[in-house]
């Protein structure tokens, strides 16, 4: 009976279901039996949750306010797919690595790609699938049955954001060549998952003076008539998910025909676009040197900042962190410029925690995720003196990016600027030295998952970036708590020293 359920080897449902396994693999597997017990206890409470706030609602239309809060979600959930989708896309079409040989095998190329993209989309509504079914079955009983078109209107949306992402990352592989859109399509996806953070921060850096005109102007276009009227096709995701026939139509037709198009007309340019990438028979674009034009630089200061250098910016894990962290730092940034005291004493401290955070993950790449370890052993230079230039070059990125808001203490409070770089300076290098010091080796790509495994340096890194932190929140603005913050950041960082010792003495 098994047999004959089995899809047949080879065909698009077959590859669809290998997908769907490695989905499931890539939640926990067979572990994931504990998490599908409390996804069923929340599942239960959304759907009482469900029952008390559909069973009040008033059948037919909602009122307006109603309506313009549910558009307003429907598109941040449509935004936080298509980050997601992006990002899925880069793992399956580069990540991966099976890819070569399920284009070398004699299946067609277009199945391969329909099969992958199906997949995507299958995955990307899982999560608000979860949040929003309760309300289509608790819909059913309570008088908005219309609310059942969730699940279509779910997977219609999934598949265009699907669309969408795949031909964001074909023009990229077009454009820039498959090994650099790898890079870009990573940071696009972040840039994508921040967009509506910083949306929503607008009237926080703006200000309640450019909060009211901006409010104002948004109930002029939501007039009968207006870009933002309830009537505007602008609406008509949030509409689809209501029940509402035509918006339904219209968005189930689009994601069908935008994937469907996406996978017939560009498989073959991403065949030939990636090609380098699969096979790895990259083609120089650049001229060969020709005699007496390479030059070796002297000096191993700048030898090995240099090369370190080189290695980060072609990572797209820390320039994606990078551009995460900085982009959520923004609106604090603005805070500050503007004069808030109040922010000023909590930008700072949590300045201090995310770059000291950042520097931890770039020293553990120079230091633990280095490619050639045996090749620097054999230099005829101290172990410790190259890892030592290791963390320089991890740490100078670091404090050259928070520079600015150093420059800018310094010119209007020079007290809080010294404050700032003292706190700064003795987080990250106190996870600088503890990487150095123990570290785990890994592969550049193993960064997310860096500290599993190593719970003790994991916990005392931690410590000691809150406790650098908190310092410089006490020194701002709780005196009182100074000298038991200062307690706390001398422990730890000292502990670090001190068992340190024994590496120091074998480098030495």
């Amino acid at each position: 009976m098994s047999g004959r359920l089995a899809a047949r080897p080879g065909s698009t449902a077959w590859l669809i279901r290998h997908e769907m396994r490695l989905a499931w693999r890539s939640v926990g597997g067979k572990r994931a039996g504990v998490l599908l017990v409390v996804l069923a206890i929340l599942s239960v409470a959304l759907h009482v949750g469900a029952w008390t706030l559909l069973r009040q609602a008033p059948a037919g239309d909602w009122p307006p306010i109603v309506a313009y809060l549910l558009g307003g979600a429907t598109w941040l959930f449509i935004t936080l797919m298509l980050a997601q989708a992006i990002a899925a896309s880069v793992l399956a079409l580069f990540d991966r690595g099976d890819l070569d040989l399920l284009l070398s095998s004699p299946l067609p190329t277009r199945k391969v790609f329909l099969a992958r993209g199906l997949g995507i989309a299958a995955n990307l509504p899982v999560l608000y699938l979860f949040l929003l079914a309760p309300f289509a079955d608790v819909g059913l009983f309570v008088g908005h049955a219309n609310l059942l078109a969730i699940y279509p209107a779910l997977l219609a949306i999934s598949l265009a954001v699907t669309a969408l992402a795949l031909a964001l990352t074909l023009l990229l592989v077009r454009w820039l060549g498959a090994r650099r859109a790898r890079s870009v399509a990573q940071v696009l996806g972040s840039l994508v998952g921040a967009a509506m953070f910083l949306v929503f921060q607008i009237p926080n850096v703006a200000g309640p003076e450019f909060t009211r005109r901006l409010i104002g102007r948004l109930m002029e276009w939501a007039q009968p008539g207006g870009p933002l009227a309830l009537a505007s096709p602008l609406w008509w995701p949030a509409r689809a998910l209501q029940g509402d026939l035509l918006p339904m139509l219209a968005i189930a037709a689009l994601g069908a025909g935008a994937f469907w198009a996406v996978v017939g007309l560009a498989h073959r340019r991403f065949l030939d676009g990636t090609q380098e990438s699969v096979t790895g028979s990259a083609r120089r674009s650049l001229a060969s040197p020709r005699t007496g034009s390479t030059r070796f630089r002297t000096g191993l200061w700048r030898t090995m900042l240099v090369k370190e250098w080189r290695l980060i910016a072609r990572d797209p894990q820390v320039i994606t962190q990078t551009l995460m962290q900085v982009l959520y730092m923004m609106p604090a940034m603005f805070l500050v410029v503007r004069g808030a005291g109040r922010a000023l004493a909590l930008v700072v401290p949590m300045v201090v925690y995310v770059a000291s955070t950042l520097a931890s993950n770039i020293v553990w790449l120079t230091v633990a995720a280095e490619d050639a370890p045996e090749l620097l052993g054999t230099a005829p230079v101290p172990r410790g003196r190259l890892r030592a230039l290791k963390v320089l070059a991890a740490l100078l990125p670091v404090w050259l990016l928070v520079s600015p808001l150093v420059a800018w203490l310094a010119w209007r409070q020079p007290l809080d600027a010294l404050i700032f770089v003292a706190c700064l300076a003795g987080g990250t290098l106190s996870v600088g030295a503890a990487q150095a010091w123990y570290p785990r080796q890994g592969k550049r790509g193993d960064l997310k998952k860096r500290m599993q495994g190593h719970g003790i340096l994991g916990v005392l890194e931690l410590a000691v970036v809150l406790s650098w932190g908190g310092l410089a929140y006490c020194l701002g603005a709780a005196p009182a708590w100074t000298p038991l913050a200062l307690l706390a950041a001398a422990l730890g960082s000292g502990a670090i020293w001190f068992l340190g010792r024994a590496r120091r003495e074998d480098e030495a």
